[in-house]
């Protein structure tokens, strides 16, 4: 709704740009407090998170040009602009997923206690993405009749109709995923805690994804970004079943 928050001369500040900022210091600020209030147990913990930032940072903007090359492949020079806003979630997490998994494999670290340290704050960070999200129009509802859920907003292109507050939804289901995050460590694994927390941030996106206008690529009747998500839970259900069962094994 607030694409561009002011000008400065030929430059644009973009709301996007501002409050994904926003939302990784807060994270970075977040996480900085809950290893200090842990005692410190996890040496190089910035270190993990930059390479986890700079990855995310690379992979979402890369998911971001594959969904919308249509675009980008007549408009290459746009590619780099980030700061413009674009980025792809499933991109984001999965390139920083990878970042942290290389680093900790690299450092000789164990990846669960490091993700689990990061939970909290890819909740919070999710949640300023929905915001940023709302201002710039991304991930727009469909259109739909008066109800509670419903708004006169625009989509990514500025025209306005009577849609779902997807935006907002997505930001309320993280909003209270958060404190669930943050009451449950050290009283779970943190390899679970962080399993659990992408399970519910994938079956949070999945309820939004079933009021979402924006065109994507269709596989069947459902869009390949519910399918993704569901992809993504499947897969850390079954990692987590397979790592109970092996933990009960060994300790026989």
């Amino acid at each position: 709704m607030y694409p561009i928050l002011d000008r400065y001369g030929p430059f644009f500040l973009h709301s996007y740009t501002v409050i994904m900022a926003v939302g990784l210091a807060t994270g970075i600020v977040l996480t900085a407090w809950l290893e200090r209030r842990d005692g410190g147990n996890r040496p190089g913990w910035i270190d993990g998170l930059i390479v986890a930032l700079l990855a995310g940072l690379i992979g979402g903007r890369a998911g971001f040009v594959v969904g919308n090359w249509t675009y980008f492949s007549e408009e290459p020079g746009q590619i780099g602009l980030v700061w413009q806003g674009g980025l792809s979630y499933h991109g984001a997490l999965l390139a920083g997923l990878l970042g942290l998994l290389v680093w900790t494999a690299w450092r000789g670290r164990p990846f669960a206690q490091y993700a689990g340290l990061l939970a909290p704050a890819l909740v919070l960070v999710s949640a300023f993405g929905w915001l940023a999200c709302w201002f710039e129009g991304c991930a727009f509802g469909r259109e739909t009749t008066f109800g509670p859920l419903a708004a006169d907003l625009p989509d990514s292109y500025g025209v306005f109709g009577l849609r779902y507050q997807t935006q907002l939804l997505g930001l309320v289901l993280c909003l209270l995923l958060f404190p669930a995050a943050m009451a449950l460590r050290g009283r779970l694994r943190p390899g679970l805690l962080f399993g659990l927390t992408i399970i519910f941030l994938s079956a949070s996106r999945i309820v939004v994804t079933l009021f979402r206008g924006d065109e994507v690529l269709m596989l069947g009747p459902a869009r390949w970004d519910m399918v993704l998500d569901g992809a993504i839970a499947l897969v850390v259900v079954l990692i987590l079943v397979f790592a109970g069962v092996w933990r009960s094994f060994a300790n026989r």
